[in-house]
């Protein structure tokens, strides 16, 4: 069984590098082009490193402790569920505050974010 066209010359004819197809072109009405824009992954910093407001750098100020940096980044994970019941909410975020203090590759990131030895998960 063999598949058409591999090793045959001539083909589909490559699109225009400047031209961008909008949604008339797939299905759409508006028959309108779209441009794409500057990436805004690229302008992000890892791990807010000169946001003076950031976890770590409050923790790396002394302003809050490890327990304290991990409170902060299971808030910022958890964010986008605050529509949850509170009482889920809390089961999720005990959850993982726990796998970030016991968990041998959370704990060994943890401890190369701070500096610090994770604390013990509290009962």
């Amino acid at each position: 069984m063999g598949i058409d066209r591999i090793g045959k010359g001539g083909g589909v004819p490559a699109p225009d590098a400047g031209a961008v197809s909008g949604p008339s072109e797939a299905g759409g009405a508006t028959g309108k082009s779209f441009e794409v824009g500057p990436s805004k992954v690229a302008s992000a910093s890892p791990a807010h490193a000169g946001d003076p407001t950031s976890p770590l750098s409050r923790l790396r100020a002394g302003e809050i402790d490890v327990k304290g940096y991990v409170d902060l980044e299971v808030d910022a994970a958890t964010r986008g569920l605050e529509g949850l019941p509170p009482a889920d909410l809390a089961e999720i975020k005990k959850v993982l505050r726990d796998q970030m203090m016991t968990d041998p590759g959370l704990t060994d990131l943890l401890r190369q974010a701070t500096g610090q030895a994770p604390p013990t998960p509290e009962d």
